[in-house]
Formats: C-alpha cells, sequence, structure tokens
C-alpha cells in the first residue's frame, strides 16, 4: 500500500482523536488547492523534500534504521499551523498542515521586504529582488522544520504518544525530558540546515538569490549564516503565541523560544568552529540582538507585549535554574546517543 494510502487513512481513523490534531480530515488532495501558485509551491516542497528523504545515506541518519521516510501534508478544517513526525504501517511519516506553509510563506515575505532585514544582509534596495530573497528565507525556515521534525525519527526520541508535535499549547503533560529531546532535534536540525547552506549544494543558490556571487570565503559564511538566523529567529517568534504562564515551565513541551534561540546560536558556533568558518567572537550578544529585533519587528499585532515577563524569568535566579536543568537533561540525551554511536556515524558532538 502507498504512504499516501497509509496515511490518508491513519489521520481520518486515528490522528484526528489526539491532542492537537482537531480539526485533521485527512491527507491533502494538492489537486484540489487553490490557487494555482499554492498548489505549485506545494508540489515543490513535496517533490524536494521526498527526493531529499529518499536520497537520505546512513551518515546523515548517524546509521539509525528506521522505517522509509515520507513527507506530505495534512488537509485540514480549520487554520491549524502545525508540523509532526509518527511512524505508522512500516513508514516514518513527516507532515505539515497548509496553513503552516502558508503562515511560514507569509513570514518569509514579510522578512524579504523589511527595510531592518535589508541593511542587516547588507543588499542593495536598489538591485535587490525581493522575491528570492523571500524564496530563500522560506526555504531555510521549512528546511529547519522539516529536519527538526526527521531528527525526532533518527535520534529516536520518545515524543508524547509517539507523535511528535511542533506546536501545543503549553503546561499540560510536558516535561524536562521532553523539552530536552527539542533542543536535540533543534541542534541536529540547525547543524544540517548550516552545513548545507555554507558548505554543500545550498552555497552557490543562496548567494545568487542574495545577489552575491561574488562574496569569498568566510564573508559569504557570514552573510548565509545571517540570513539563516533572520529566517530561524522568525520562526522561533512566531511560536510565541499570547502569554506564557512561567510557572508552569517545567510541564511545557517545548522550551521558551528564547531558549531555543540561545540554544542554536550555540549550535552554530560549534558548527563553524568544527568547519573553519565564523570565529566564535562572531557569535556574541551584540551580533544578534539587531537580528532578534528585526525578526521580532516583522510580527505584528501585539504579540510582543506579552514577551516582558517570560524574559524577565528567563533572566532570574529561577529562570537559571530552569536552564541549568534543562541542559543537564540535553547533554544527559546527547552522552547517551554518543555512547551508542561509533565515531565514523557522522553525527556531531
Amino acid at each position: 500500500m502507498s504512504p499516501e494510502v497509509i496515511l490518508d487513512r491513519y489521520i481520518r481513523s486515528d490522528m484526528c482523536h489526539k491532542r492537537g490534531c482537531s480539526g485533521y480530515v485527512g491527507k491533502l488532495d494538492i489537486d484540489r488547492v487553490e490557487p494555482v501558485s499554492l498548489r505549485r509551491l506545494l508540489r515543490r516542497v513535496q517533490s524536494t523534500m521526498n527526493e531529499a528523504l529518499g536520497l537520505e545515506g546512513p551518515n546523515a541518519s548517524g546509521g539509525v534504521q528506521h522505517d522509509p521516510l515520507h513527507f506530505d501534508y495534512i488537509d485540514v478544517t480549520c487554520g491549524t499551523e502545525n508540523a509532526h513526525a509518527f511512524q505508522h504501517d512500516g513508514f516514518a511519516f513527516i507532515t505539515v498542515t497548509v496553513p503552516m506553509v502558508q503562515s511560514l510563506w507569509d513570514l518569509a515575505g514579510r522578512l524579504s521586504r523589511s527595510t531592518l532585514v535589508q541593511q542587516l544582509l547588507g543588499l542593495d534596495t536598489g538591485t535587490l529582488q525581493p522575491e528570492s530573497l523571500r524564496d530563500l528565507l522560506f526555504d531555510i525556515q521549512l528546511n529547519f522544520l522539516v529536519a527538526h521534525e526527521y531528527t525526532h525519527h533518527v535520534h529516536r526520541h520518545n515524543g508524547v504518544n509517539d507523535l511528535w508535535t511542533a506546536f501545543f499549547d503549553d503546561g499540560e503533560d510536558g516535561s524536562l525530558g521532553l523539552q530536552a529531546e527539542e533542543l536535540d532535534a533543534d541542534g541536529y536540525s540547525l547543524y544540517l540546515g548550516v552545513a548545507y547552506l555554507l558548505r554543500g549544494g545550498g552555497r552557490p543558490t543562496a548567494l545568487q538569490q542574495l545577489g552575491r556571487t561574488d562574496v569569498p570565503g568566510t564573508s559569504g559564511d557570514e552573510l548565509l549564516l545571517t540570513s539563516f538566523f533572520l529566517a530561524v529567529m522568525a520562526f522561533f517568534c512566531s511560536l510565541w503565541r499570547g502569554s506564557i504562564d512561567m510557572s508552569r515551565v517545567y510541564q511545557f513541551d517545548h522550551p521558551p523560544p528564547p531558549v531555543r534561540i540561545k540554544y542554536a546560536i550555540q549550535t552554530a558556533q560549534m558548527w563553524a568552529g568544527q568547519n573553519e568558518s565564523l570565529p566564535s567572537s562572531w557569535f556574541s550578544g551584540p551580533r544578534f540582538r539587531p537580528l532578534f529585533r528585526a525578526a521580532a519587528d516583522v510580527m505584528g499585532g501585539t504579540a510582543r507585549q506579552t514577551w516582558d515577563a517570560p524574559m524577565a524569568f528567563l533572566r532570574s535566579s529561577e529562570g537559571n535554574r530552569y536552564d541549568g536543568q534543562l541542559f543537564e537533561r540535553f547533554e544527559a540525551i546527547r552522552k547517551k546517543r554518543d555512547e551508542s554511536a561509533s565515531p565514523a556515524d557522522g553525527d556531531p558532538a
């Protein structure tokens, strides 16, 4: 049976009853999507993702054996923005809802039109093509999201009832262990994304999209990594939906967005040190504060008005204790994986 049929039946009979999945009605029939421009975008993304997943080698997964991977879309009856990873009937599925794709597309568009973003990238506004910048930022965000869900499969995370979900209303049945798994998925996703963008096949295309094919060596690394973090920080900011009750932080399913951003920067710094890229001094607070401000500015609405309390908590002594305990769980996951992997597995330390 094809993965498309298996997925559709699973969504209709089982997944739609799980927490966070109300309104799920089956696998999306792309042929029925309107407008045509969105239909073409969805087809391009699906083809690219499944081609990449089909070519996955043992080094990418750290030698972990898993069911064949399949990327697809979930049809929903309401504007549910989400992504999931789960295994069912011989396949390892990575799925996103159409509202999730549309949200990232809109977010990338707003970033590409931001004067501050263009200034931080040092782009010539007279010759810049915002559509090309939008395409690059969208691809970075979606690749990060899909690679995050992919990591749940290959790092054998526990998840919630064997279903990993990108968005939850935090505070029900989470734990530090689940939050540490999410940080681990963020880290490996970032590691794969940065390697592809700075040292892999994504580099020439990305520089062309930025209109800077003339940028050499580490200067190109700086431009591409700045682009990467503008996209990923905006993605994390988009998760910050409404106020967060930090008194229940130990029961969250995912760490608060500022924590995920901090760990992402640390992972990128580690990658740069391993690959003779940018120096450690590049990864300083003054470097990233303008990037965060630019990412936050495109959010609009009243979302930023709810951020002061969580930020104050994370700077407090209790926030430091929380972060220290989370880091211990995160390190325990990495240590356990390292102990079970051979040196040739290719998984980052």
